[in-house]
């Protein structure tokens, strides 16, 4: 984020996942989940610790996933601010 403070507002993702097995298309919400946890903070009882690109999960209001038959395994992951 460029030392930029995380984002309050609404966002939309969209990932897409490469890989040789398209088996694994079954998965691309787990994927999104862990992503989505990692890209807000952990929160504590009165405060929110190190987000790192939106204050919490509950903003993503809109989320397309995606699998491509690819041989090697990566992702990629388009971050939309509304």
């Amino acid at each position: 984020m460029a030392g930029r403070a995380w984002y309050f507002g609404p966002v939309e993702l969209h990932l897409t996942v490469f890989g040789p097995n398209s088996s694994e298309y079954r998965r691309l919400n787990n994927y999104l989940g862990g992503i989505m946890d990692t890209l807000d903070g952990s929160s504590g009882r009165t405060f929110t610790y190190l987000p790192i690109v939106f204050q919490d999960d509950c903003q993503v209001d809109e989320a397309h996933t995606e699998w491509v038959e690819n041989p090697e395994t990566l992702y990629r992951l388009r971050i939309i601010f509304k």
